[in-house]
Parts: structure tokens; C-alpha cells; sequence
């Protein structure tokens, strides 16, 4: 029994060793939660086409004192679908462009929007190009930055734009979590902040 223990205990101790590493390493992408907002009816079935565009002046995401705190990041991000306080659905893991295309498709598709596959000249083309995509670590505070501009065309016809942007801060006391929540929750803020019913609205005066 006693060379049975001497055996099992390295054993043991090495499986104990690999469960506390893999659970303390840090993952090479960063979780943004994402809540659509709710459906209003009179835009169901309407088609559009959506293009989104990198126009960043500066491609970096990170600040050197954020991607210091966040080592191993590759610039992936997990985006999840939150439907209530307690349902969420993980949708994949994307680049930035790709990222803001999946949200701003769900947000589409959650108001009963039909993404075409291919252009049309006789139905409405949303444009969003991303002009700014930062975070920061100022002060022990995450500092995140994003700016788009959305512009809607029909029959090379421009019919609206807009330019949306915020920030967003969050005091750092768990590193990546409170990086992701600031994330969060300006992302979701201005995804849902360009206003889909005034669009479709100008497109029909």
C-alpha cells in the first residue's frame, strides 16, 4: 500500500498541477456581450444589403499598457448573444470587422430584417465603417473607444449617414473581466444606437 501511495501521489499531484495551469491561463480572445433590441414589427421582411468597412486611420486595438495586462490576445474576440439576464448564446469567435458584422446582422435579423447575400441596385445598401476600435489602461481605469460611420444607399443614391461614437470607462479590479464588461456595454450601446426605423423610414418618406 505504502509503494502504491508513493506512486499515486506524484500522479496525482502532476494532474493537479495541469487542472490549476489550464484553468489560470488566459484566453487568446476577449468575451463581448452583446443584447439586441427588442422588435418592432413594421420592419419585418424588409431586405437590405450590408457592408462593413475597416476606414480606422490606426488598425492597433490596444494601447501598450492594455496589451501588457491582456498578454496572449491574438485580436480575437467571443461575441455572445444576450437574450434575458439569465440566457446568452455563444455566436463564434471573430476579428474585429468580422465582429461588428455579426452584431450588427443579429440586430438586424432580431428585427425581422432579411440580410441579402448579394447587392441589389433597386434595395437599400447599409455601409458601417469603422473609423475608431481602442482600449486603454489610464489610471488603473479600462478606457474603451468606438466610432463608426453608418450610411444607407438605393440606386447609388445616398440616402442617410451618421457618424456614431462613445467611450466608455471601468475601474480595473479583475484585469480582463472589467476590460470585457466596458467593452460590453459600450459596444452593445452603440450597435443599437444607430436608429434602423429611421433608415427605412428616409428610404420611404
Amino acid at each position: 500500500m505504502k509503494k502504491l501511495n508513493q506512486f499515486l501521489l506524484p500522479v496525482l499531484l502532476t494532474i493537479l498541477i495541469g487542472v490549476i495551469a489550464t484553468a489560470c491561463a488566459k484566453k487568446p480572445y476577449i468575451n463581448v456581450n452583446y443584447k439586441p433590441l427588442a422588435s418592432p414589427d413594421d420592419l419585418k421582411n424588409k431586405n437590405i444589403y450590408l457592408v462593413i468597412k475597416d476606414a480606422r486611420s490606426d488598425t492597433t486595438i490596444f494601447s501598450k499598457n492594455a496589451e501588457a495586462e491582456l498578454e496572449n490576445f491574438t485580436d480575437l474576440f467571443a461575441l455572445s448573444l444576450v437574450m434575458d439576464k439569465k440566457n446568452s448564446v455563444v455566436v463564434g469567435v471573430f476579428g474585429p470587422l468580422s465582429l461588428f458584422r455579426e452584431a450588427f446582422s443579429k440586430r438586424l435579423e432580431n428585427i425581422g430584417i432579411n440580410i441579402l447575400t448579394d447587392y441589389k441596385k433597386t434595395e437599400p445598401s447599409i455601409e458601417i465603417a469603422l473609423q475608431k476600435f481602442f482600449l486603454d489602461l489610464v489610471d488603473r481605469k479600462w478606457v474603451v473607444e468606438i466610432s463608426y460611420e453608418a450610411s444607407m444607399t438605393k440606386e447609388n443614391n445616398l440616402i442617410f449617414k451618421e457618424t456614431i461614437s462613445g467611450k466608455a470607462e471601468r475601474v480595473k479590479v479583475f484585469s480582463k473581466g472589467d476590460a470585457e464588461k466596458a467593452l460590453s456595454e459600450i459596444f452593445t450601446s452603440l450597435i443599437n444606437k444607430l436608429n434602423i426605423q429611421k433608415l427605412f423610414a428616409q428610404d420611404n418618406p
